[in-house]
């Protein structure tokens, strides 16, 4: 697989990714920090990564990082829910925003695990390799994840 295939099939889900965990305004700068370390870190993508999923789930593994060191590098003066995606405009409901919303307020592990698994298709072993956890882990952080939404989803009277 070349670099430019990796960046054609991949674009996309990792700008969604970084959408979700930092909001729209960070998104494409960490989408490119993300693609940089790619090309630096793999001196022969070509040989280096005989299946397209492999290549993804190497990629998700560098964004993960990115996301990590992004917020490292954030000081405590920054408001870190001021860049939420923007909702879609087709939502009569806003949901996508409560969800976004909801998203955020999670503890990091269980938004980027929630993230990983419902918004960019991954499974529960490919988040456990990518978050360097057990796939127990996984499953609770997904769990909890979900029990948090609903609550907040309920309270928002979204039943």
């Amino acid at each position: 697989m070349t670099f430019e295939d990796a960046v054609s099939r991949n674009y996309d889900d990792v700008l969604r990714y970084f959408t979700y965990r930092t909001g729209r305004n960070d998104a494409e700068d960490l989408t490119q920090e993300t693609f940089f370390r790619f090309l630096r870190y793999s001196s022969d993508p070509v040989n280096r990564f005989r299946t397209p999923q492999k290549c993804r789930a190497y990629l998700f593994a560098i964004a993960s990082n990115v996301c990590r060191d992004y917020y490292a590098r954030r000081t405590e003066t920054d408001e870190l829910h001021e860049d939420l995606p923007v909702p879609d405009p087709t939502d009569e409901y806003g949901l996508s925003a409560v969800i976004a919303d909801a998203l955020s307020s999670l503890p990091d592990v269980q938004q980027e695990a929630a993230v990983l698994y419902y918004y960019s298709g991954f499974k529960v072993r490919e988040i456990a390799a990518i978050q360097n956890v057990s796939v127990t882990a996984v499953k609770s952080r997904l769990k909890m994840a979900r029990d948090s939404l609903r609550k907040i989803l309920e309270k928002e009277g979204f039943s």
